[in-house]
């Protein structure tokens, strides 16, 4: 009886566990490889600091104070040229802030990055804040961890969208080992990386990666706060006023720092002068900042550690603000490697230590004890010049090891971002794609209507007049035509023209005097725009709504006139429809999904006897009525389906996503088995 109530059950798992079961080990295994870039990083940063600021500086004694002092422009200036060298060596993947094109790759290409990016981000870094630039180590350590990230999904054959993810864990992780924050590298992945993109698998797997990373380093590294500051003390909730006018003023400042940063960089993009002479004139410039302000040189940490904790001047803190803020500009515009947060950080614990005695003159019984304002615009300034004010708040809490201070940096930080929005409505690391008219934040529609080129779905068979045809054959051709536009080709399908039904009308009444007299090519409008076989579905539906037409002749090239189809706007439709349905197909395990009575959505995988093939030369639209929507590839069974180009050829084990009539899936299936 106990034997029959009791059944054993061996441990079984579905595929999608098994999927995630996988994910999560990589995203444990980035974890611990983006701890390791951080102290690779690290290491690097200490060594070319030894060489550049003890070894060189003690060679040019500049340690002794004046007159040597002035020498420090030409160590700045040797770092920068021992850069481009090294720059040349990777590639020219080394100068510059790199992070928009971090993102750009990420959101806009295949989510593809060079494994060469976890050295060349390394290595240039390193030698820009060991020679003093004005830079930070996050940027960096962030490209690392997502470069980490990548080559991980690449050797596993992972897709586009779930390397994207793995990106973002090794990014998150590299932030979260540096400032020893897993919240915050959690949150940087989430706002910063992915843009805000919340999915709960995604969000775990963004977690299991900077918890691992921070443990490891932890390891490695011991558990110490970045910025260890005083405790955070609000001796009257009437105090929360002055931190509402901080948020005001650096919602303002970073809005302000936004421009001035991209300004400096499009002023040295400008100069027609080598790379090389382009980074001297702006280290030299760094290295004169520097002569009475050496706290400017590199991240400046520890002085950032001074400021929370109450040590310095406001004069001190006004002066290093503005040559922090005039420094960092230069240093990365001129094309040094680097970060933005470390000068963020400076710059927002600096402004807000600088304006505690203004705020005293303004409100001098409610304002708070030094230190106070300083940590409190360290988070203000970040959350305005990224615009993620819950990145920056956790960054706060956890990099200082207080969260005392949450209530007032929170208020600060979203009034910052509110008021930083509204000046300026890109962030520091989207400002300079905005400007060439690059949007991250493309939706799916868009996206899809990027990938698809009209030859996947034109109408290659369309009615056509030739254009020596009578007025009689055209007007028969118009009337039995449902096409909106019909072509008029010569010898060779040699496009020459558009006819519209709808223009004929006029022609009606002089069909007796002008018959013989004219034909097609007379009648026709020439300059009638036209689209080539490889234009997006996105460019040619923009070209239909500039011209005003819902149809449009699809050519064989750009430099050539040989009519290859017709595309209309209803074609663009259903293939958006499709793309965007296969989305919802994906997330089901059932077979098949019913559109309509007789049309459906299936798998098919791919025969032996499809090996090879392409769809140019299947022609399913044409031969069957049916449009190839996506694929999986074989050699990744645990992948996403992605769009298939026409000519990448198929594989035994392919799996495609095919819509049409049950009649053409089956005759199509017919073909691909070879019976």
């Amino acid at each position: 009886m106990l034997k029959e109530m009791v059944r054993w059950r061996p441990f079984s798992m579905s595929r999608s566990q098994a999927e995630y079961l996988w994910l999560i080990l990589l995203a444990t295994a980035v974890g611990v490889l983006a701890a390791l870039g951080n102290l690779m990083l690290r290491e690097l940063i200490h060594a070319s600091a030894y060489v550049f600021q003890v070894l060189e500086w003690n060679a040019l004694r500049i340690p002794a104070g004046m007159p040597f002092a002035l020498l420090i422009p030409v160590v700045l200036i040797t770092g920068g040229l021992v850069t481009v060298a090294v720059d040349y060596l990777f590639r020219h993947e080394i100068l510059g802030y790199g992070f928009p094109r971090f993102l750009e790759m990420i959101h806009l290409a295949e989510a593809r990055i060079s494994p060469w990016w976890i050295i060349s981000k390394a290595v240039g870094p390193a030698l820009s804040l060991g020679a003093g630039a004005s830079v930070g180590r996050e940027g960096p350590i962030a490209q690392i961890g997502g470069a980490i990230g990548s080559t991980v999904a690449q050797l596993t054959h992972l897709s586009s969208e779930r390397s994207k993810v793995l990106i973002a864990c090794g990014a998150g992780a590299g932030i979260a080992t540096t400032f020893n924050a897993p919240l915050g590298g959690l949150l940087f992945a989430q706002e910063i990386v992915l843009l805000g993109e919340t999915e709960l698998g995604n969000l775990s797997l963004l977690v299991i990666s900077a918890s691992v990373g921070v443990v490891a380093s932890r390891v490695m590294l011991g558990d110490l706060a970045v910025l260890p500051a005083q405790r955070f003390v609000m001796k009257s909730y009437w105090e929360i006023v002055t931190y509402v006018i901080l948020g005001v003023a650096f919602g303002i400042l970073a809005a302000l720092y936004i421009r001035f940063f991209n300004a400096a960089v499009a002023f040295f993009d400008r100069m027609q002068v080598p790379a090389v002479v382009r980074v001297a004139i702006g280290m030299a410039a760094v290295g004169l900042i520097a002569i009475p302000l050496r706290q400017n040189l590199s991240d400046g940490y520890p002085v950032i550690d001074q400021a929370l904790n109450g040590r310095l001047a406001p004069l001190t803190m006004s002066l290093l603000f503005l040559a922090k803020f005039a420094a960092s500009s230069i240093s990365l515009g001129c094309g040094m490697p680097g970060g933005v947060f470390g000068p963020i950080f400076f710059i927002g614990a600096m402004a807000g230590g600088a304006m505690r005695p203004l705020l005293g003159l303004m409100l001098p019984h409610v304002v708070g004890v030094r230190g106070s304002y300083a940590l409190v615009g360290l988070g203000a300034f970040l959350a305005g010049t990224t615009h993620a004010p819950l990145t920056a708040i956790f960054l706060l809490t956890e990099m200082t090891g207080s969260y005392d201070a949450t209530l007032a940096a929170l208020i600060s930080s979203i009034i910052a971002v509110v008021v930083a929005r509204s000046i300026e409505p890109e962030s520091i690391d989207t400002y300079a794609l905005a400007r060439r008219g690059i949007s991250l934040e493309a939706d799916k529609d868009r996206l899809a209507l990027a990938r698809i080129t009209t030859e996947e779905i034109m109408n290659p068979r369309p009615t056509t007049i030739a254009a020596g045809a009578g007025l009689e054959e055209i007007f028969r051709v118009a009337e039995e035509s449902t096409q909106e536009i019909i072509p008029v080709v010569g010898e060779r399908q040699r496009l020459v023209g558009v006819i519209a039904p709808r223009n004929l009308v006029g022609l009606l009444l002089h069909v007796g005097d002008l018959r013989g007299l004219v034909n097609a090519a007379d009648v026709c409008r020439g300059d009638f725009p036209n689209v080539a076989r490889k234009t997006t579905l996105e460019e040619a539906l923009h070209l239909m709504e500039d011209e005003l037409t819902a149809e449009l002749p699809v050519v064989e090239g750009d430099f050539t006139d040989k009519l290859a189809g017709i595309v209309t706007r209803h074609d663009i439709a259903q293939a958006l429809t499709r793309a965007t349905g296969s989305v919802a197909l994906l997330s089901r395990r059932d077979t098949h999904i019913y559109w309509s009575t007789g049309y459906r959505v299936t798998r098919i995988r791919m025969p032996p006897g499809a090996e090879g093939k392409t769809l140019r030369e299947l022609d399913t639209r044409a031969r069957y009525g049916v449009s190839i929507l996506a694929v999986q590839s074989a050699s990744d069974p645990i992948g996403g389906f992605e769009l298939l180009p026409p000519d990448q050829k198929l594989r035994t084990g392919d799996v495609v996503i095919a819509a049409g009539r049950s009649a053409g899936l089956r005759a199509l299936e017919r073909e691909l088995r070879g019976d």
